[in-house]
């Protein structure tokens, strides 16, 4: 290291999980070489690169444990039908009917919020676009609305049957509305997860690496510096490897790759951990239920005012054989459980990995919603690690006390338990299932409160601290990277955020307001606020 390639960044305070206020970081190659007062840093370092950030407060870079890079970069294609852009459903056909008229075969969305909008279905769509196939995927991509030219031309017939993990919704006479639940999407809506032929037209990973990088320009601007793409199926990960061979170095990609390939990963020999700090495999994923917005998880209470308990997308015994294949080989599993009963089911699976066979693996429970004290102490007790929803008290409010009532959504989401209990906890947004805001999100930990005013689950608020360490060094750990990411000190990677009010002192509910003004990867800028 010469002198030259030293730079200290200055600030009025540099925050790092643990460790009292510094002044300053400096930096070369980058990682953190120290961190203290400015002068004592240029003086220790003999350097004169000074970059002074005026009174701004200076964070580790924001790390979402659990979104969803990849289908992001896959949604600048589609049209946006979120409740943000479109505020019923009768916009949203406007939209669609719009976005026909331009494209010569199908039309994709994606976003659409029915508890937002309203109701949709395969009637609706057909008034306004009869003859184009149509797929409108819902904000927690675990169920699309399709018209009925999309479902000829996925060759769903009147009589599709259900299958395990998957349903086909259908009217009270039993004919099919055009909705498509779970494991019935992803059989139909391929591109995602396999190489098998699909009628949906599909982009080669090449094409997309403008969308690529425009991406990561995004996630730079909230001052995210490290995410974990939590579902990589083959196009995914050829997406995520296109992008490396071609330079791209904005953001740090950790990947769960799908359960569904295991086969082949165990067969080439890839693993857990394998990778550099750009791209790396963080864990196998796979499904136990559905979705907490789309009200599919299974839960041992039904949804309120129904029979309904949700859906199970892996059957006990298919969930045993995974954990038990994945576990033996060392590996971590990520899998997804939202309800109490899905999560129970999962950790009996894990203790029975782990009572045959102790290892220092530690696995992880995607999402964790619905817990309760017993939930909390096995997970303690196993050390397994847990990515809940960080933002969906703030998106869903009032929402989730109608559809799950007020006692459970005490227990959703339960930030403040897990902390208290001793368990890892790493933030996530799901992105695009809620938005992506490292600061919203922060905002939502440590208020609970809805955007509807109504505070959700109230009992498990955290601090303004413990929110930042949960997306800093909480989310490192999940990914098995607590010693490089997460904290500014000596030997960690120079990824920070430049914010211009320090979270920690403004106002609880004005968080979100906070701005990032700068976002540095390895010791270079990313992101510099006009």
């Amino acid at each position: 290291m010469r002198e030259q390639d030293v730079v200290v960044v200055r600030a009025a305070r540099v925050f790092s999980p643990g460790a009292p206020d510094a002044e300053a970081i400096a930096m070369a190659g980058g990682r953190v070489l120290a961190t203290g007062g400015s002068a004592e840093l240029l003086e220790r370092f003999r350097t004169k690169r000074l970059v002074d950030v005026g009174d701004r407060t200076i964070v580790p870079g924001f790390n979402d444990a659990h979104a969803h890079f990849a289908d992001t970069v896959h949604g600048h294609r589609e049209i946006d039908v979120s409740a943000a852009r479109v505020p019923d459903v009768a916009a949203l056909l406007s939209d669609l009917r719009g976005a026909a008229a331009g494209v010569a075969d199908w039309v994709m969305a994606s976003g659409y919020d029915d508890a937002s909008s309203g109701p949709l279905d395969r009637d609706m769509i057909d008034a306004v676009i009869p003859e184009k196939p149509v797929l409108v995927r819902h904000v927690s991509s675990h169920w699309a609305v399709l018209n009925t030219a999309a479902m000829r031309a996925l060759d769903i017939s009147e009589d599709e049957a259900d299958i395990p993990g998957g349903t086909y919704g259908r009217d009270l006479r039993g004919r099919l509305t055009g909705h498509v639940y779970e494991r019935a999407l992803l059989a139909r809506y391929v591109s995602r997860d396999t190489d098998a032929l699909t009628p949906i037209p599909l982009a080669e990973p090449g094409a997309l690496l403008d969308l690529y990088e425009q991406t990561a320009r995004e996630w730079n601007a909230h001052g995210i510096t490290s995410a974990c793409d939590a579902f990589v199926g083959p196009r995914q990960l050829a997406m995520h490897t296109a992008a490396k061979r071609a330079g791209v170095r904005r953001i740090r990609v950790n990947m769960l790759l799908a359960a569904e390939r295991y086969d082949d990963l165990r067969s080439l020999g890839l693993g857990t951990e394998m990778g550099d700090e750009w791209l790396r495999i963080a864990g196998i994923k796979a499904f136990v239920d559905g979705a907490i917005g789309g009200r599919t998880c299974l839960v041992s209470e039904p949804f309120c005012g129904t029979h309904d308990h949700g859906m199970e997308v892996s059957s006990v015994d298919e969930l045993a054989a995974l954990v038990t294949a994945v576990h033996d080989d060392g590996n971590r599993l990520a899998v997804h459980a939202n309800g109490d009963a899905a999560i129970r089911r999962l950790l009996d699976a894990f203790e029975a990995a782990q009572a045959r066979n102790p290892l220092p693996t530690r696995h992880r429970i995607e999402h964790c919603s619905i817990v309760d004290r017993d939930i909390i102490a096995r997970i303690a007790r196993l050390g397994v690690m847990v990515t809940p929803f960080a933002r969906y008290a703030s998106f869903y409010g009032q929402r989730l006390e109608r559809w799950y009532g007020s006692a459970r959504t005490e227990r959703m989401f339960a930030h403040r338990s897990f902390l208290d209990a001793g368990v890892t906890v790493g933030a996530s947004t799901d992105h695009p299932a809620s938005p992506l805001s490292p600061l919203g999100a922060l905002q939502s930990m440590v208020t609970r409160a809805g955007v509807d005013g109504v505070t959700v689950g109230g009992s498990q608020a955290i601090t303004v601290e413990e929110a930042l360490a949960v997306y800093t060094i909480g989310s490192a750990r999940t990914t098995g990277e607590a010693g490089v990411k997460g904290r500014l000190e000596p030997g960690y990677l120079a990824d920070f955020a430049v914010l211009d009010r320090d979270p920690r002192v403004v106002p609880p509910e004005e968080i979100a307001s906070v701005n990032v003004v700068a976002t540095y990867v390895g010791g270079e800028p990313v992101f510099e606020a006009a």
